[in-house]
Parts: structure tokens; C-alpha cells; sequence
């Protein structure tokens, strides 16, 4: 009996001396895989953060290329309404001067952008030119528009809705013929065919072939305001 009562506690001693040994042991490898954890976790976040920074600068790039695509866009946009600003203006001088001064007396010319430094003016709206007619006292607008080119079926588009609004109050309200000169072809300082066109008979933006086709001015000079009405009435 005393000898496996001494016996027990040697058995329940190295039991409790293995437990202990193998306690560092245990100890050390979960701090060490704890540290592999941490570590581990901070990478994932650092690679995490770097992939979300690269996506920032992705689309921030992006976002200033487009910004540059849309700058530009708008420069080309205004150099081109430059463009053709000078173009109508350098074709108006050519149709002011089919009207000798001897025959007609210049009372108005719409200013431009350039005249008013970009400044809008009410008088923006009217028709390019007004005459009076010296051999009956009548006063009439003239539109001026050049064109290059037609499109493939020769129709034109002439003006914008708000200019054709803006035309018509202008005839209704001064009680006086509007005519449209529209140079195609060639240049602006010698186009190819000009034509006279009544706004009266007018109502869309857009001119067909067959509307135009009839109204073409042959000659240099005009002679008179009647010559004007007959070239830009549905003669045949």
C-alpha cells in the first residue's frame, strides 16, 4: 500500500514536469504565429493601400486627361466660331459691296463679336446690313451667309432656330423686306454661286435644294431693291 502510494505521486510528478516543460514551448510558438499573423495583416493592408493609392492615380490621371480633352475640345470650338465669325464677316464686305453706293445708302451693319471685344448687344439680333433703296426710299435688311460646301443632297442649314426667330420679329416689327445672300463654293471673297432668298418664304433652318435653286444672283451689282424682290420670288 506505501509503496503504490509513492509510486502515484512520482507518476502525477512527471506528468506535471512534462506540462510544465512543454509550456514555453507552446507559449512560443503561438506568440510566434501571432507575430506571423500581425505581420501578415499589416502586409495585406499595406499592399491593399498601395493598390487603392495606384487606383487613385489611375483615375485621377484619367480625370485630367479628360479634363485636357474637354479644354481643348473648347478651344477648337472657339477658334473655329472665330473662324467662321471672320469668314461671315470677310463675305459680308463682299455682298455690302453688291450694293453700289450711288444706288443704296448703308444705314445699319450688325456688330460682331470682335467689334464689341466679345460684349453681347442687343443689336446682335438684327440682319447684317439695312439699305434704303435711293430710287424709292424703302428700306430692306440683307442676312449675309457663306457656306463652303452644301450637304451631299445640297440641302443647307442657314442659320440656328433662335437666328430665324430673331429674323422674322425683326421683318414683322420694322415692316421691312429681309433678304438672305448665301454664297456656296469657292471662297468668301469669290464664291462659286450666291443666292437671294426672301425671308418671308422661309420657315425652317434648313434650306432644300429645290427651295434655292431658282434664286441664284448672275451678276456683280445689284441695281435696284425691285430686282432684289424679283430674284427672291417663287418666279419660275
Amino acid at each position: 500500500m506505501k509503496g503504490e502510494v509513492q509510486k502515484a505521486p512520482g507518476k502525477g510528478a512527471s506528468a506535471i514536469l512534462n506540462y510544465i516543460v512543454h509550456i514555453p514551448f507552446s507559449m512560443a510558438s503561438f506568440l510566434s504565429g501571432l507575430k506571423r499573423f500581425f505581420h501578415d495583416w499589416a502586409e495585406n493592408r499595406r499592399i491593399e493601400a498601395d493598390k487603392r493609392r495606384i487606383e487613385r492615380q489611375r483615375r485621377e490621371a484619367l480625370r485630367r486627361q479628360e479634363q485636357q480633352r474637354i479644354e481643348a475640345e473648347r478651344r477648337r470650338a472657339e477658334e473655329h466660331k472665330r473662324q467662321m465669325y471672320r469668314k461671315g464677316n470677310e463675305f459680308e464686305d463682299y455682298v455690302k459691296g453688291m450694293f453700289p453706293e450711288d444706288r443704296f445708302t448703308l444705314i445699319h451693319r450688325t456688330p460682331t463679336n470682335d467689334d464689341t471685344g466679345g460684349r453681347y448687344v442687343h443689336s446682335m439680333i438684327y440682319p447684317d446690313l439695312r439699305f434704303i433703296d435711293k430710287a424709292t426710299g424703302r428700306k430692306f435688311w440683307v442676312e449675309v451667309k457663306y457656306r463652303s460646301h452644301a450637304e451631299s443632297d445640297g440641302n443647307i442649314v442657314w442659320c440656328a432656330d433662335n437666328q430665324l426667330t430673331n429674323y422674322k420679329r425683326t421683318m414683322y416689327e420694322s415692316r421691312n423686306k429681309v433678304f438672305i445672300i448665301i454664297g456656296v463654293g469657292g471662297t468668301i471673297h469669290n464664291p462659286d454661286k450666291v443666292y437671294c432668298l426672301d425671308l418671308e418664304n422661309i420657315n425652317f433652318t434648313k434650306l432644300f435644294y429645290g427651295t434655292y435653286k431658282n434664286h441664284r444672283i448672275m451678276f456683280s451689282k445689284v441695281e435696284s431693291l425691285r430686282q432684289l424682290e424679283y430674284i427672291s420670288s417663287n418666279h419660275k
